[in-house]
């Protein structure tokens, strides 16, 4: 009864304790996230995505944030909140439906090791908007649970607008209600489209079509032959969260009861189709299943519970989980890919250009000085990702065309030993650098995750259209 009474307070305390770290650790990292900050600032200023800029996802994202930088303004460090709440918020699901399965210590158990798993840590430095979709996903699955299937279709159909790899593990939370609660399932279902079709359609239209060949067919050519070394991807996935994925499949080995987490199991199986067909596997996208991981890891912990000292066995595990898993974190990832001179190019960029004056390059950096120094990108392109350029959606004539005129290119690469210049991603038009700019200011990049070593602005000679 003491425990009922106080595993609120417990998992309050958890979660401060997981917040603390995160806010110590709050930087300016290299990261796509400012892209999506970007495009907030485009939406607040009245553009629409697909339609004035381009943007390969569901529309949610760059909204939630358009909707915090009307209170922050140009303090877009706080946007970073985003995504550790966003965890703290799925933590609780997570608690909550452990608990209402298992009981009390189960449930803060289960929040205790998706908090303090290293991938949650790692990417709730960025916002990648990864924890949100883990957000809707684990509320779906929370009210699927409590018997309410309109509202988890809600979550699902949020999901849906976030992220195009949410429908693998909605599809599972669907196969689930078809073989054990196959009366909820045309609520869960309406629900879902209810959010989902609308926008969408919406979107469609006054895109001009263009919001499907975004976020769809843009996709389609990245299912084979663009991406990641998918081994070498799991591989780290594997061995940054050992403790887990060894504890879920001595859960699938030796744990003869299944049948209570069928659920969060068809959602775990249909999101492993996704690493399997879609080449262009990211580190990041192993969250749609870290959250059952605790679940499965927590009940095979509980395997044990009438061995004696079970409890203080317990305590020491979940000690020594966080403090491993913080310490990894802390001294060798929440250092990596910082940009501490993000106050210095500010300013550069501010004391050598005219309000009206554009930029262009990475998107790993220029939208954040271009929304730190009140200047525009170039012809509102603010995803310039490279992979917009190996799948032909744009062509390096087209982006010359649109950043005519471009003041400032910043790009990120690599600086040899002697001297060279190189390591620059597609999206990095050298061939307007190389006739029409001039290297202005250098910055060294330390302990970047990508392997680059420095940041180089060009300026620019003004050029006609």
């Amino acid at each position: 009864m003491r425990m009922k009474n106080k595993s609120h307070l417990y998992f309050c305390l958890i979660a401060s304790l997981f917040l603390i770290l995160k806010l110590t650790q709050m930087r300016f990292k290299f990261s796509d996230g400012f892209t999506y900050m970007y495009m907030g600032k485009l939406i607040l200023e009245g553009l629409t995505p697909y339609k004035d800029f381009f943007f390969a996802s569901p529309p949610l994202q760059p909204y939630i944030i358009a909707f915090f930088e009307i209170f922050i303004g140009n303090k877009i460090l706080l946007i970073k909140l985003i995504p550790i709440f966003a965890a703290i918020g799925s933590a609780f699901f997570i608690y909550s439906f452990v608990k209402k399965k298992f009981g009390d210590l189960q449930g803060l158990t289960a929040s205790v090791l998706f908090l303090f798993s290293f991938l949650i840590l790692l990417t709730t430095d960025y916002s990648t908007g990864i924890n949100s979709t883990i957000f809707f996903i684990l509320g779906s699955i929370y009210f699927v649970e409590k018997d309410k299937p309109f509202l988890a279709g809600i979550f699902a159909g949020l999901a849906l607008l976030m992220r195009l790899y949410s429908p693998f593990p909605v599809l599972g939370i669907i196969i689930y209600l078809f073989f054990y609660k196959r009366e909820k399932l045309l609520k869960f279902v309406y629900g879902t489209l209810g959010v989902f079709l609308p926008v969408s359609l919406i979107f469609q239209i006054v895109s001009n079509s263009e919001y499907l060949n975004q976020i769809f067919f843009f996709r389609l050519n990245l299912i084979s032959g663009i991406g990641l070394s998918k081994w070498t991807v799991i591989k780290f996935f594997v061995i940054k969260d050992l403790v887990l994925v060894l504890l879920s499949a001595f859960y699938f080995l030796f744990n003869k009861e299944k049948k209570k987490l069928i659920l969060p199991i068809l959602a775990t199986s249909f999101s492993i189709i996704l690493y399997i067909v879609y080449s262009d596997v990211y580190y990041l996208y192993f969250g749609l299943i870290i959250g059952f991981l605790a679940m499965f890891s927590t009940k095979f912990i509980f395997e044990f519970y009438n061995s004696k000292n079970f409890k203080i066995v317990l305590a020491i595990f979940l000690t020594l989980f966080v403090l491993f898993n913080s310490v990894i974190y802390i001294s060798n990832y929440a250092s990596a890919s910082n940009i501490p001179f993000s106050n210095e190019i500010t300013n550069f960029v501010i004391e050598n250009s005219n309000s009206e004056d554009t930029i262009y390059g990475s998107f790993e950096i220029a939208p954040l000085v271009a929304i730190l120094s009140n200047r525009k990108l170039a012809g509102n392109i603010a995803d310039t990702n490279p992979k917009n350029i190996l799948t032909s959606e744009f062509t390096m004539e087209e982006i010359e065309e649109k950043i005519s005129g471009v003041k400032f290119i910043i790009g990120k690469g690599n600086l040899l030993n002697d001297g060279t210049l190189t390591g620059f991603d597609a999206s990095t038009p050298l061939n307007y650098i190389n006739k029409n700019c001039v290297i202005v200011q250098t910055y060294p990049v330390v302990n970047d995750l990508s392997g680059n070593n420095i940041v180089v602005i060009w300026e620019c000679e003004i050029t006609s259209s």
